[in-house]
C-alpha cells in the first residue's frame, strides 16, 4: 500500500486484547512512538502499530505536503486498519488526536484516546501564540509556504513540546526529524472547521491532558472531553509531546490502567501475571507521586482522580 506499518508484537500475544494504532501528530512521524511507547505497551501485552501519514516521517522530503487535508490523513488511517483488520484502540497524538475524532465521525472502534489533542473548535489562540513567540518563522513559513520553520531548531521544539528537562540532546534529535506541515490542514482544517461529535457513544474514549503543554490549553481540553463524551485526565509534569517528555511513563502508564479498567478481557490474571514476571520494572509504586501526577479536572464524564489507578493504586470507572 506503499506506507510501512511498523508493528510491535507482545511479549505474551493474546488474542483478546484488540491492537493499539498509534496516529502521529503535526511535524512528527511513526518515529515518534518507537522509542517508548511500541515497546512498553508490547511488554504489557498489546500488539501496537505505527505508521507515518504522507509526507511525514520517512516521506518528509517528498514533496506535496501543502496539498493534504485531514481527510486525505483520516483515508490514510482507513488503509492502514484494514491492512491491520483486528479490532483496535486508537491512540491519537495532537493533529492526531484531531485525525482520531473525524475518523470517528462515521466509524467505530473499540476505545480512543486523544494525548494532548488539537480541540473540535478553531485554534486562532495557538496560532496566536506561536507568532508571538517566533514572529519571524511564522511570517517565513506562511510566505513560503513551508510550515518546517516554526519546528526546525531546537529552541522551537523545546518552546512548545518538551519540557525545560529533557535533556539538550534529545531535543536535537527530535528536532532534527520533524517534517513540514499541510497549509490547508492549518488554515482549512484547524482554522476554520469544525469537527462533528462522534457518531457512536458506546465505546469509552479518553482525553488525556498534559498539565505543562504550551500547546493546547487545559480548557481546550476539557471542552474536547464535554464534547466528545470522553474521560479527562490532566496529568502533571508533562509538556505537549507526552509520549518523549522526560515523564513519558506517567502518560502511559494511565493509559495501561484506563484500558484495563475499560475495556473487557484487559485485566485477567493471566495479563498481570505475565506483566510482572516479563516486565517488572513498569510495576512499580508510584503511591507517593499520585497526587502529584494525575489532577481531575473533568465534570460530568470525567475520572475522578482520587480513585485513578496506577498498577494497583484505587480504581477509576466511567461516568456515563
Amino acid at each position: 500500500m506503499g506506507l510501512p506499518i511498523i508493528k510491535k508484537i507482545s511479549n505474551f500475544p493474546n488474542d483478546k486484547l484488540p491492537v493499539l494504532v498509534f496516529v502521529h501528530g503535526a511535524w512528527h512521524g511513526a518515529w515518534c512512538w518507537e522509542e517508548h511507547f511500541l515497546p512498553f505497551f508490547a511488554k504489557n501485552g498489546y500488539e501496537s502499530y505505527a505508521f507515518d501519514l504522507p509526507n511525514h516521517g520517512h516521506f518528509k522530503n517528498q514533496k506535496g505536503i501543502n496539498k493534504h487535508r485531514i481527510s486525505d490523513y483520516v483515508d490514510t488511517l482507513k488503509t492502514v486498519l484494514s491492512e491491520i483488520d483486528k479490532p483496535h484502540v486508537l491512540i491519537g497524538h495532537s493533529m492526531g488526536g484531531y485525525i482520531v475524532q473525524q475518523y470517528l465521525e462515521t466509524n467505530d472502534c473499540e476505545a480512543a484516546i486523544l494525548l494532548a489533542s488539537v480541540p473540535s473548535e478553531p485554534i486562532w489562540g495557538l496560532l496566536l501564540k506561536m507568532t508571538l513567540a517566533f514572529p519571524f518563522s511564522m511570517c517565513k513559513s506562511f510566505l513560503g509556504l513551508n510550515l518546517l520553520n516554526l519546528m526546525n531548531t531546537s529552541k522551537k521544539a523545546r518552546q512548545f513540546l518538551f519540557s525545560s528537562a529533557l535533556p539538550v540532546q534529545k531535543v536535537e534529535k527530535y528536532a532534527a526529524l520533524m517534517s513540514s506541515e499541510s497549509m490547508k490542514v492549518i488554515i482549512l482544517d484547524f482554522l476554520f472547521s469544525k469537527l462533528k461529535r462522534r457518531k457512536n457513544l458506546t465505546y469509552p474514549v479518553l482525553v488525556q491532558c498534559a498539565a505543562n503543554d504550551k500547546m493546547i490549553t487545559v480548557a481546550e481540553k476539557q471542552h474536547i472531553a464535554e464534547f466528545q463524551k470522553a474521560d479527562f485526565v490532566k496529568i502533571r509534569d508533562l509538556a505537549h509531546d507526552v509520549m518523549l517528555d522526560v515523564n513519558w511513563e506517567y502518560s502511559a502508564i494511565n493509559i495501561l490502567d484506563w484500558l484495563k479498567e475499560n475495556l473487557p478481557n484487559t485485566s485477567n490474571e493471566e495479563i498481570e501475571k505475565a506483566t510482572n514476571e516479563k516486565n517488572p520494572k513498569v510495576n512499580i509504586d508510584f503511591s507517593d507521586a499520585v497526587p502529584n501526577l494525575i489532577a481531575n479536572l473533568g465534570k460530568k464524564n470525567s475520572v475522578d482522580a482520587s480513585k485513578t489507578k496506577i498498577l494497583g493504586l484505587g480504581k477509576s470507572k466511567r461516568k456515563n
